[in-house]
């Protein structure tokens, strides 16, 4: 998917939200947003997808505030928090029939998804329950578009799989849909960014929640990046890419670059993300926030 005029104002509107939650304030704050502004008067580019002009500022931000690893604490929570939902969603799985897992899993791991805490702002600061609570009102919202049934066919005996993740915190229930993809016969090579950005997981968050323990292999997508980069990618995403059967996809941001790239990756590729903007809900025929579970054919332009 590529940026659309609106996104510029979307982007923005994300800095300002991560300056918010940091606290930046005074001169850095407005020496942050001046070079993101003149970052996009110079480059936002419309054949690019959004992912692109949000990791770029969210760079500036890192650069400028000498900080690292942007919410660390809050990372590190929303991964606790994470790991306590999804033993519970667990127990649950495991009194369900095989044809019913996967889609019961499917749609916890699209759940997860609609807590992210830079558009959401719970932060993950919820008991447990709550945040359970939280989750389950998603689930019961139902798939506006469900094709679980035809990406669990896909994952049969010899299957090789890519999964891309999306946020810390919901890993947690990923790696429960990993092991029911492992559990039908698949092979499942598990992608994160190398460096921290936004709420994005990385490697690091991989080993937090245990993904190894799950996945046949965990990989490094890329560097910090929103979503993973077509650009940026790794060579070993990019070989693991080129072999996979199926790519399980995880979010808006890895869903911008793979329906711009499926045309090039010989996969079949399954989506599985709550919309956040109204730009992506409208090519599902929706104008509010969605959950979907959508099989990509061509590229959606």
């Amino acid at each position: 998917m590529k940026s659309e005029a609106i996104c510029a104002s979307c982007v923005l509107h994300d800095l300002v939200g991560a300056l918010d939650r940091l606290g930046i304030e005074g001169e850095i704050r407005a020496r942050v947003l001046r070079l993101s502004l003149r970052h996009l008067a110079d480059a936002f580019d419309l054949g690019q997808p959004p992912s692109t002009h949000i990791t770029a500022v969210h760079r500036i931000l890192k650069r400028e505030t000498g900080l690292a690893v942007p919410f660390a604490a809050l990372r590190a929570r929303c991964n606790e928090v994470g790991l306590q939902v999804a033993a519970q969603v667990a127990r649950e799985a495991a009194a369900l029939p095989a044809d019913e897992r996967f889609r019961f899993l499917a749609r916890w791991a699209i759940a997860g998804n609609h807590l992210d805490f830079r558009t959401v702002g719970t932060g993950y600061d919820f008991p447990p329950e709550r945040i359970t609570a939280m989750l389950r009102q998603s689930l019961e919202a139902g798939l506006a578009v469900d094709e679980t049934a035809a990406m669990r066919a896909r994952c049969g005996a010899g299957t090789r799989v890519v999964y891309l993740h999306d946020n810390v915190g919901e890993i947690a229930l990923d790696k429960l849909l990993i092991a029911e993809v492992r559990a039908a016969g698949a092979r499942v090579t598990s992608a994160l960014r190398g460096g921290p950005i936004t709420s994005d997981a990385t490697m690091e968050d991989g080993v937090a929640v245990g993904l190894g323990e799950v996945a046949d292999a965990v990989v490094c997508a890329g560097p910090d990046t929103l979503g993973v980069s077509w650009e940026e990618m790794t060579p070993a995403l990019r070989a693991a890419l080129a072999a996979a059967d199926l790519v399980i996809t995880k979010g808006q941001a890895n869903y911008y670059v793979l329906s711009e790239h499926a045309g090039e990756v010989k996969a079949r590729i399954a989506c599985l993300l709550r919309t956040k903007c109204p730009t992506v809900s409208r090519r599902f025929g929706h104008e509010g926030p969605i959950n979907v579970a959508v099989l990509l054919t061509t590229p959606r332009r």
